[in-house]
C-alpha cells in the first residue's frame, strides 16, 4: 500500500485533560498510526506517550464488540456470558428495572459514572438529560474520588461549583504547586498544553517554582524548582499557616480585598488558630521555611498557586482549597495577570453551576448528607446497597470501575452480590463488569465524533475548541455511551434523543458555541478543525466567576463552620502520632491511568508490571526489610500484600502505592489479569468515616498503615 492511500485525520486525545492534538493515519478503514499533531495551533506537536500508545487499546482483541448477557450466578467468581441483541438487551434491562422499582421504590436504581465519560463530548453534553431520564437521586461518580473537594469549596466561596481560577503559568513570576505532579498527571481542572514546558519557562525567565509534596516528584528538577517535603494530609494546615503570615505579619490591602469580598473578620478569627509555630511540627516543615515561602510569594511581581488530587484526596481537601483561594486573594494575586485567573473559554460555564441553596445538607439515612454536582459519596455506596429501609437493588455503571476506584473493594464486592441487576457500559469487561448481568460495548474515542468543549470552559490556559470526526467506523455492534443509555430509557418509555429520526447529540454544544460565533459545521472547515479563542482576561474572576447575588467572594462560608472542630481534632491526632507512624500516599506513574490502560502490553515494564510498595530505604532498615521483600501493608480497614521497592524520593515515614490495580478477576482482560497487582483502596476507610462530609470526597491518601514482612505459608 502506497503512502498515497493513507488518509490523515486531525483528532485529539481523551485520556487526560490537556486533550493533546493527534494525527491519525488511516488505511483501509483501520488506524495504523497515532502521532502528535505538529500542525495543531495550540499543542504544536506535543503529546505524551499514553496518547500515542492508545492505539493498543483501540486494536485490543479483548475489546467488547457486541452486548453480552451473564449466564451464571453472580456469586460465582468467573462470569460466563453470551451474546445478546441490542433490542433484546434494552428490553430485558428495562423490564428488570421496572420490576426492581415496583418492589423497592424509586431509590432502588443507582447510576455510577466514571472519569472517561467527562471526555466524551456527546455524552457529557446530554448527561443531565440522561440522568433525569433514570429518575433517581442515587447518583455516584469517580468525582468523589478525585475532584469533588474543589467543586464544593468553589460553590461556597464563589457561589458556583465550576468557578476555578487557574494559575496563569504563561505570565507568573512565582508558582506554588501543592499536591500535584504535572510531569506525570498533566494537571487537573486546568487544561494546558505541555505543562512542564510552561513550568520550565517560569524558571527560565527568572521566576520561582516550588512544589509541596511528600515526595521529590518527577516534576522537580534544576530547570523547574525544588520540593518542600510535607507530611501527608497536612496541606490545609500548611496553607493556613501561609495565610496567617500574610494577614498578620506581612500585611495586605484590606480596602482592595473588601472591594471584592466579604466576611474578612470571620476569616481572620479562624486563621488565628494556625500560626506557623503551631503547625510546623504537624506539617513537618520548619516555621522559618513556611515564613520564607509566604515572604517570597508576596514579594514576587506576580504569584500563582495550585493544588490537585494529592490534596483533594486527603481528609480536608475542601478546607485546603478555601485556604488556597484566600492566599491568592489576600496576597493581591487573584484576578491579576500572572496570578490566578478565570478563563472564560467558549462559554460561561459558571452560570449553570450557580449555588442553589445556602445550606445543601438534608437528613439522610446515614445522618446529615448532601450531593455535590448531583453526586452522593461513593464511599457510602455499599451502605446504600445494604440499607434495609431503602436499598439500592440495581446499578448502571458508565465507563467506570467502582470495584477498583472506590475504597474497600471487599465490602463493595459483597454488596454488589446482593444486587438484582448490574449493567456496565465500557470498552472492556472490567473487574466490575465481571460481576455484571449485562456488559454493553461502547465506542472508543477513535470511533466517535467529538468536540472538546468541556476543556474550553473556565479552566483553559490557552483556550481553543476542536472538533473531530469519527476517525474510523465503530467495529461490531459498539455504540456511543449516550446512545446505549438512551436506548435503555427508550425501552423504559422515557423520551430520548433517539425519538428524533435524525438525533443530534451535539445540539446543546452548538447552542453553547454560538456566543463565540462558532458551530460544529464551522469548526469542521478550519485547519485541524480547531478555533483558537481569546486569551483569558484576569478581571473575569470577579466579573464572571463570582456568582453570589452580591457579586462578592465569601471569605468565610458559614457552611465550613461545621468542620472547624474536625480540623482541630485531626490536628491533635496528627500531633499525638508516634514518630515512626507510616503514612500511605497514592503514587501516580507514567504506566497507567486510574483503573484503565491496564491491558496495554507497552506499559507493563520492569517494576511497573505490578503494584509494589514504595518505601524509603531508611524506613525499610528500621523494620529489618530489604528491597524485594514480600510485605503485608495493613491497617484497621484491610490489608494487601506487595513487593517492597526502595524509593529515596519519599519523605521518611511515607510509603506509596498506585491506585487502580487489582485486576485478578478481570477475565476479559488478558494482559491485566496476568499482571493484576493489588488494590490499595482496600486500605482506605469506608462508610461515614471514609469521606469529607463537606464535599463527599473520599479519603484515599495520608492513610495510617503498618508494614511487616509477609509470612508465607
Amino acid at each position: 500500500m502506497s503512502p498515497a492511500d493513507t488518509t490523515r485525520v486531525h483528532t485529539f486525545c481523551r485520556i487526560c485533560e490537556p486533550g493533546c492534538g493527534l494525527l491519525a493515519e488511516v488505511r483501509d478503514g483501520e488506524v495504523v498510526r497515532l502521532q502528535p499533531d505538529r500542525d495543531h495551533p495550540v499543542h504544536k506537536g506535543f503529546s505524551c506517550h499514553k496518547g500515542v500508545h492508545y492505539l493498543q487499546v483501540h486494536q485490543d482483541p479483548d475489546r467488547l464488540d457486541r452486548p453480552l448477557k451473564r449466564k451464571n450466578p453472580r456469586s460465582e467468581e468467573r462470569g460466563v456470558f453470551e451474546p445478546v441483541e441490542w433490542d433484546v438487551a434494552a428490553r430485558e434491562i428495562a423490564d428488570r428495572l421496572a420490576e426492581v422499582r415496583r418492589r423497592y421504590g424509586r431509590g432502588a436504581l443507582a447510576v455510577y459514572q466514571g472519569n472517561p465519560s467527562a471526555f466524551n463530548g456527546a455524552y457529557y453534553a446530554n448527561a443531565a438529560t440522561i440522568a433525569r431520564g433514570f429518575d433517581t437521586r442515587m447518583r455516584f461518580s469517580a468525582g468523589t474520588q478525585d475532584t469533588s473537594a474543589k467543586y464544593a469549596a468553589s460553590e461556597a466561596i464563589y457561589g458556583a461549583s465550576m468557578a476555578h481560577p487557574i494559575p496563569d503559568l504563561l505570565h507568573t513570576d512565582y508558582f506554588l504547586c501543592v499536591g500535584s505532579n504535572p510531569q506525570v498527571s498533566h494537571m487537573t481542572l486546568i487544561h494546558i498544553s505541555d505543562p512542564m514546558a510552561k513550568i520550565r519557562a517560569v524558571k527560565s525567565r527568572g521566576g520561582t517554582v516550588l512544589f509541596v509534596n511528600p515526595r521529590r516528584i518527577e516534576s522537580s528538577s534544576p530547570e523547574t524548582g525544588d520540593v518542600l517535603l510535607i507530611k501527608p494530609d497536612t496541606d490545609f494546615y500548611f496553607l493556613a499557616g501561609i495565610l496567617h503570615e500574610i494577614v498578620f505579619r506581612i500585611g495586605y490591602d484590606r480596602a482592595e480585598v473588601e472591594r471584592h469580598a466579604r466576611r474578612v473578620d470571620e476569616l481572620l478569627d479562624f486563621v488565628r488558630r494556625y500560626p506557623v509555630d503551631r503547625i510546623a511540627a504537624v506539617t513537618g516543615i520548619e516555621a522559618d521555611t513556611i515564613r520564607q515561602v509566604a515572604d517570597d510569594f508576596c514579594a514576587a511581581p506576580s504569584a500563582s498557586i495550585y493544588m490537585a488530587t494529592g490534596v483533594n484526596q486527603g481528609r480536608q481537601g475542601t478546607l485546603a482549597y478555601w485556604m488556597l483561594t484566600m492566599v491568592s486573594l489576600f496576597s493581591g494575586n487573584l484576578g491579576r495577570r500572572g496570578g490566578n485567573i478565570y478563563s472564560r473559554g467558549v462559554a460561561d460555564v459558571v452560570q449553570g453551576s450557580k449555588r442553589k441553596r445556602e445550606d445543601p445538607f438534608y437528613d439522610g439515612p446515614f445522618g446529615e448528607m448532601r450531593t455535590v454536582g448531583g453526586d452522593l459519596p461513593a464511599a457510602l455506596l455499599p451502605d446504600f446497597i445494604e440499607n434495609p429501609e431503602d436499598p439500592i437493588r440495581a446499578l448502571i455503571v458508565v465507563s467506570g470501575n467502582p470495584l477498583l476506584s472506590v475504597g474497600g473493594d471487599d465490602r463493595l464486592r459483597r454488596a454488589f452480590e446482593q444486587l438484582d441487576l448490574i449493567v456496565t457500559v465500557d470498552l472492556y469487561r472490567t473487574v466490575t463488569g465481571e460481576m455484571a448481568d449485562y456488559v454493553l460495548p461502547a465506542t472508543d474515542w477513535l470511533e466517535r465524533e467529538d468536540v472538546n468543549f468541556l476543556n474550553t470552559m473556565g479552566v483553559a490556559m490557552e483556550p481553543y475548541v476542536q472538533y473531530t470526526p469519527a476517525v474510523v467506523p465503530a467495529k461490531g455492534e459498539r455504540r456511543d455511551d449516550w446512545w446505549i443509555l438512551s436506548r435503555i430509557q427508550q425501552a423504559m418509555g422515557v423520551p430520548t434523543l433517539l425519538d428524533d429520526p435524525d438525533p443530534n447529540p451535539f445540539a446543546a454544544v452548538d447552542a453553547m458555541m454560538r456566543d463565540s460565533g462558532l458551530s460544529i459545521e464551522l469548526l469542521a472547515t478550519m485547519p485541524c478543525q480547531t478555533a483558537v479563542l481569546p486569551e483569558a482576561e484576569p478581571s473575569h474572576v470577579f466579573s464572571i466567576a463570582v456568582q453570589h447575588d452580591d457579586g462578592l467572594i465569601d471569605c468565610c462560608p458559614a457552611l465550613f463552620q461545621r468542620s472547624y472542630r474536625t480540623a482541630e481534632r485531626i490536628f491533635e491526632e496528627l500531633a499525638a502520632e508516634p514518630a515512626d507512624q507510616l503514612k500511605l500516599i497514592t503514587r501516580r506513574t507514567h504506566y497507567m491511568v486510574n483503573s484503565w490502560l491496564h491491558n496495554l502490553p507497552v506499559l507493563k515494564q520492569g517494576v511497573h508490571q505490578s503494584n509494589p510498595l514504595w518505601m524509603h530505604p531508611d524506613d525499610a532498615r528500621c523494620r529489618d526489610l530489604v528491597e524485594g521483600d514480600d510485605v503485608t501493608v495493613r491497617n484497621r480497614h484491610g490489608e494487601v500484600d506487595a513487593m517492597l521497592v526502595y524509593d529515596d524520593t519519599l519523605r521518611p515515614g511515607v510509603v506509596a502505592m498506585t491506585h487502580g490495580w487489582g485486576q485478578r478477576t478481570a477475565r476479559g482482560l488478558d494482559v491485566a489479569r496476568r499482571n493484576p497487582g493489588v488494590n490499595v483502596n482496600r486500605l482506605a476507610p469506608t462508610g461515614t468515616d471514609g469521606y469529607d462530609p463537606l464535599s463527599n470526597q473520599s479519603q484515599l491518601t495520608g492513610i495510617n498503615v503498618e508494614v511487616v514482612r509477609l509470612r508465607h505459608p
